[in-house]
């Protein structure tokens, strides 16, 4: 059944505090207890499987929809990336719209945009970063997809848009704030920065203040004291100089409506599009989103 949804422009509310947490599957509460279970034995050892879940995402259940249009690209390269090769896949010829895909997703869950914008003069370009979909490895992080999508943009030319969603959104924001230049920025659900992220991770899992603090500094010895400054659009929104919608359902249990809001509300200029009933993935392949963003991109060019 088609999900019933309503649609909201206007300015985004007061921010609620609270986080947000979705809906925990049984495996996902048997990890959390099984974890701090490890804790009380080793807390070295529980730790650094907390570590290894966070970096590890999962790759897309199959079968997955839109998998026939990767048979129907118009051109398919493959990127090195370190050990690993990175697949791209593009259709149509003209302006480039690159998608960037979210934490455990892949670049096909944006099909249902390829056939309406290559119909409309587009080239759409979709990839899979490190440890998603089709691309090798087994674990990666913000600053990976970061480095990619500079990757995969500096093989396809002048990118005209960029389509992102969820985590990807922040790896986007980064490239763009650091140099790539993009006409349009359309972020589908982004979390409002990497800290956020990390909580939201801990009370999925079920998992006390003390080992999500101990995640934190494992990421700070890790990438530095300053990782957290890179992927906050508090810090980020306000240096995108770039045409902006934001798009995010009321519904979404992955990444709190009033998180992505306050991207919004920190992308100066930015526009807004809130939806019901869509939730955190039917955003990328509702007709009435695709077609808004449709008409954004035509609009503003």
């Amino acid at each position: 059944m088609t999900a019933q949804f309503k649609t909201h422009t206007d300015s985004a509310t007061r921010l609620p505090r609270s986080v947000v947490v979705p809906r925990q599957g049984r495996r996902i509460v048997a990890k959390g207890m099984a974890l701090k279970l490890l804790r009380r034995l080793s807390p070295d050892a529980a730790g650094k499987v907390v570590d290894n879940l966070f970096f590890s995402p999962r790759r897309l259940p199959l079968p997955i929809p839109y998998e026939y249009l990767l048979d129907e690209a118009t051109s398919y390269t493959q990127l090195q990336y370190g050990a690993y090769v990175i697949p791209v896949y593009s259709w149509g010829d003209g302006p480039v719209v690159m998608m960037v895909h979210g934490w455990s997703g892949g670049g096909i869950q944006f099909g249902a945009f390829v056939k309406p914008l290559v119909k409309a003069g587009y080239r759409v370009v979709v990839f899979d970063a490190p440890a998603h979909g089709r691309a090798q490895g087994s674990q990666t992080n913000l600053y990976d997809m970061a480095d990619v999508i500079y990757k995969v943009a500096a093989s396809v030319g002048p990118v005209e848009a960029m389509i992102t969603h969820s985590l990807g959104s922040l790896a986007a924001a980064r490239v763009v704030v650091d140099g790539v230049r993009v006409q349009h920025l359309v972020m589908l659900a982004p979390p409002r920065d990497l800290d956020s992220v990390v909580t939201c991770f801990g009370a999925a899992l079920g998992l006390p203040a003390a080992m999500v603090s101990e995640q934190r500094r494992r990421m700070e010895q890790k990438f530095g004291l300053d990782v957290w400054r890179q992927f906050s659009f508090d810090e980020l929104a306000p240096n995108l100089a770039t045409h902006g919608l934001v798009v995010f359902d009321s519904d979404d249990e992955s990444v709190p409506a009033s998180h992505s809001g306050r991207v919004h509300r920190k992308w100066p200029g930015s526009e807004k599009l809130q939806t019901e009933g869509l939730g955190h993935h039917e955003l990328l392949s509702h007709p009435f989103v695709v077609e808004r963003v449709h008409n954004t991109l035509a609009t503003a060019a």
